[in-house]
């Protein structure tokens, strides 16, 4: 607008000239002067918005690039921290089978002893009949509480090796069979530190899948409570074991003191532990992906004395 008035003042200036054709010739060139700088202004104008745009396109190129950089980092970290607990899981994998194969060496071992030891108190028991030195009564009672300890000590062994060995297809397996077996194989651990565990069903329910992967979850919850009964020196040691048939769901509560609020909330996730240097905070996590295997779900919450692991089927067998 300044301009325009600029140009009309000079105009009618020049209007006023005495030489009237070189005054004309004075406002075109002029005029011609104005539209050329108005189109050197309209150039200009759209010079500059095209910067604007293009800077406006780089900025957020940037910003796109800055935040592709924060998500490759992420990933990157996602993806380091999902091979460690691959790497981790394959270990404890890798550690089961040694152990595996030991179980069976253990068992190639001890199979002619237990039977030679079967023998002997067989053949003892028919020469103190046939001398009739010690009661027969006092031989027969030896020879039951003999073959009784020796038996046990066998099906502990295969209960061990059936336990180490990976199984290939899945099967069905009921809830209580389970537990009875877990029970089975540390039944002399639970003797040994004085824990006492009760059963209680409302009625039994089937799973699919690897029936020692699932011993697992119950072996892991009663060595948790079993650790933390020793931490406590606690003397009344219970465990409740609920089987809620109708539910699809398996309760295990102890009395034990519970889980720690600082961790509760994260107690399944990998490297997470309350066992300090003592453990690897790899069974609970390593519990909860056999839940999901097995078409279920862990759960954990504290009670007013203990705390109280929940497994639920979310999926019915056909």
């Amino acid at each position: 607008m300044k301009l325009d008035k600029t140009y009309k003042k000079v105009i009618d200036q020049l209007s006023q000239c005495a030489d009237e054709v070189e005054c004309q010739n004075v406002k075109q060139t002029i005029l011609r002067m104005k539209t050329l700088c108005a189109k050197q202004d309209e150039r200009m104008q759209k010079i500059l918005k095209l910067s604007d745009k293009q800077q406006m396109a780089i900025l957020k190129l940037n910003e796109e690039l800055h935040a592709y950089q924060n998500n490759l980092e992420q990933k990157v970290e996602e993806e380091i921290q999902k091979r460690k607990q691959q790497e981790e899981l394959l270990f404890e994998q890798s550690r089961l089978a040694a152990i595996a194969e030991m179980m069976d060496a253990v068992a190639h071992q001890w199979t002619q002893p237990l039977n030679m030891l079967s023998m002997y108190t067989y053949m003892l028991s028919i020469q103190a009949e046939k001398d009739k030195v010690v009661p027969i009564h006092s031989v027969q009672q030896f020879k039951e509480n003999f073959s009784k300890q020796i038996e046990h000590m066998t099906e502990t062994l295969d209960n061990f090796r059936s336990f180490f060995r990976p199984l290939e297809e899945k099967q069905l397996f009921y809830m209580n069979e389970i537990i009875q077996s877990v029970l089975s194989l540390l039944q002399d651990d639970l003797l040994k530190h004085s824990i006492k565990v009760s059963i209680h069903q409302d009625e039994d329910f089937i799973l699919s899948g690897n029936p020692n992967e699932f011993k697992h979850i119950i072996i892991n919850m009663i060595s948790n409570a079993k650790y933390a009964f020793k931490q406590r020196d606690q003397q009344n040691r219970q465990i409740i074991i609920n089987i809620l048939g109708k539910e699809k769901k398996l309760e295990i509560i102890d009395n034990a003191g519970g889980i720690p609020a600082s961790i509760i909330d994260d107690i399944f996730k990998m490297n997470v532990t309350s066992k300090k240097d003592e453990g690897t905070g790899i069974g609970l996590y390593m519990s909860q992906q056999i839940a999901q295997k097995h078409q279920g779900v862990l759960s954990a919450e504290n009670t007013d004395d203990g705390a109280k692991f929940t497994f639920i089927l979310k999926k019915d067998l056909q």
